[in-house]
């Protein structure tokens, strides 16, 4: 433990790779005897007030879930074009048509698409989120994206989403 309280007094200052603060700040936590809660911090668009806020806030931490969004359309909303990710920032799919995002997050998307002019060969498949994911979290995860990334669009419903859920409960594949 010493020499592991002397290593992490040896980083103090210095950056800390992404992948690897939380796990120096747990760290660091554990041995001073503190206790870490998980916190998303986000900052909020000043146009989402109430409900959206809150959904918002909840879509953020969903959103960067390992294995969920931010791990193929990146933390920021850029996607990864060499992988076959397309973007979501200042996207006409995100803030558009609200009912054919609820439903390829539900079910998920395979095959090519072009957005903004760029074609997605779409051989990797999005991970359909439906079964995954309650009603109020895909409202605001979608929430989150739409209002993200150089998106403004109005906040999604988990009203809406268990409508969209319903009319498509027959179809299981993507």
């Amino acid at each position: 433990a010493a020499n592991f309280r002397r290593s992490i007094g040896a980083w103090a200052g210095q950056p800390v790779d992404p992948w690897i603060k939380d796990v120096v700040r747990t760290a660091k936590a554990h041995l001073n005897n503190e206790t870490i809660e998980e916190v998303t911090v986000v900052k909020v668009p000043e146009h989402l007030k109430g409900e959206s806020r809150k959904l918002y806030v909840k879509g953020a931490e969903i959103y960067g879930r390992e294995g969920h969004c931010a791990t193929c359309h990146q933390p920021d909303g850029e996607g990864l074009a060499l992988s076959g990710f397309p973007p979501l920032s200042r996207s006409s799919w995100v803030d558009q048509d609200e009912e054919r995002l609820i439903k390829l997050t539900l079910k998920g998307l395979v095959g090519p698409l072009e957005l903004s002019g760029k074609k997605y060969p779409g051989l990797t498949p999005m991970t359909p989120l439906g079964g995954m994911l309650s009603d109020e979290e895909v409202a605001a995860v979608l929430t989150y994206v739409r209002n993200s990334f150089g998106n403004r669009a109005p906040m999604v419903t988990a009203a809406k989403v268990k409508q969209v859920r319903e009319a498509t409960k027959s179809k299981v594949d993507f």
